[in-house]
């Protein structure tokens, strides 16, 4: 009988883009070979003809809303095998913890180590630009992982999620479920070209560099943006939103635990990181009536991300977090553990010298490597 160790939740696939926080650090690395033009999401089109260096690509059709009510939408698939994969890999992504969660009946099905699902990170079932999406994914890999300073295929990927953003273990790679979550995401993919990258919508939007270079996230402020525009759909203190089902019993989150509880991300979750979950808070919340955002200026976003990831919150700690971003060349700035040791048995921080802190709230500077002129 397997026990998972304490739990909680996503916010990890998170961009399935492994890009670092600097893309020209990546450029031999991550280079594909294949130069296509941008890809732009234009509701009721397909893919065409080049018009102004843009192919023009909607997406597979839903039944319901999946942003909205994504338990009951589905995808329009054939009634065949692919079809039942693809319709159990939506259910996996949007009520993860009904099928492999921690307390599931099935004791060899307990892979997540919490009760949220793949969607709290990925809205609307991996289709909302900006929002972590899926569109594209399966034809990315294989792909350069910075954190893992590897060619990492898109079974990796995923374990990596259940391992860090879902706290949990790796999924079988021949499992239904693995199988199931690659066939929803080919099925979003297709009509890209394999390779693609410059899909509009298909990373995240960025809070002003020049600022997070030059100040310090303000906490105390973020605690303020928190209680304002957070606290309605996370809770006062982090807890989330639970869902109840007819009989009044547990069934998942409306919205995720973010600190506090058996239900959050662990400390190797992207999500952990500051500039990560700023970027991602101010692409997609809050979501507000009609979904819009950001609404969060750039610097509420920045510091309500260092609010949220504070070390006074209680969160999961994934262990060997210190060989994540081996390489200097490739590690991301916000990578607040490094992973070597001094002479002393000190933590060393590669490249620049600088207190822990500085990598988890900044300021930044000198810490995100600058382009070498030509």
């Amino acid at each position: 009988m397997r026990r998972l160790t304490l739990g909680l939740v996503l916010f990890g696939l998170t961009c399935t883009h492994a890009l670092a926080f600097e893309p020209w650090t990546l450029a031999e690395r991550g280079n594909r070979g294949y130069k296509q033009p941008s890809i732009q999401w234009i509701e009721g089109a397909t893919i065409n003809e080049v018009e102004n260096g843009t192919l023009n690509y909607a997406l597979p059709a839903f039944e319901g809303d999946p942003l909205w009510d994504p338990l009951n939408a589905k995808p329009i698939t054939p009634d065949t095998k692919y079809g039942e994969a693809v319709q159990y890999g939506y259910q996996l992504i949007v009520a993860t913890w009904r099928h492999i969660g921690p307390e599931v009946e099935d004791v060899n099905m307990r892979y997540a180590g919490n009760n949220n699902a793949c969607s709290s990170c990925h809205l609307g079932a991996g289709t909302m630009q900006y929002s972590a999406p899926f569109v594209g994914t399966y034809g990315n890999f294989p792909q350069y992982r910075n954190r893992e300073d590897v060619l990492g295929t898109l079974t990796s990927r995923i374990n990596g999620c259940m391992e860090r953003s879902m706290n949990g273990y790796k999924l079988p790679p021949e499992s239904n479920e693995m199988k199931a979550m690659q066939a929803y995401m080919h099925w979003l993919s297709q009509g890209i070209p394999v390779g693609a990258s410059k899909i509009k919508g298909r990373g995240l939007k960025l809070v002003n560099r020049p600022m997070i270079r030059n100040n310090t996230a303000d906490v105390e402020n973020g605690a303020k943006v928190y209680e304002a525009q957070c606290a309605v759909c996370h809770g006062e203190n982090g807890q989330g939103e639970k869902r109840l089902d007819a009989n009044g019993k547990f069934d998942g989150y409306t919205n995720p635990a973010l600190w506090g509880t058996d239900d959050t991300y662990n400390t190797g979750a992207g999500m952990y990181r500051t500039l990560k979950a700023a970027d991602f808070i101010y692409s997609t919340m809050p979501k507000g009536a009609t979904g819009d955002a950001p609404i969060l200026t750039d610097k509420e976003a920045y510091d309500v991300a260092a609010f949220i990831n504070q070390d006074a919150h209680y969160r999961p700690v994934k262990i060997n977090r210190n060989v994540d971003f081996g390489d200097p060349k490739v590690r991301v700035p916000d990578q607040d553990v490094m992973g070597y040791y001094g002479k002393n048995g000190e933590l060393m921080f590669p490249d620049e010298g600088m207190e822990r802190m500085r990598y988890k709230v900044g300021p930044y500077k000198g810490i995100i490597k600058q382009k070498p002129a030509n």
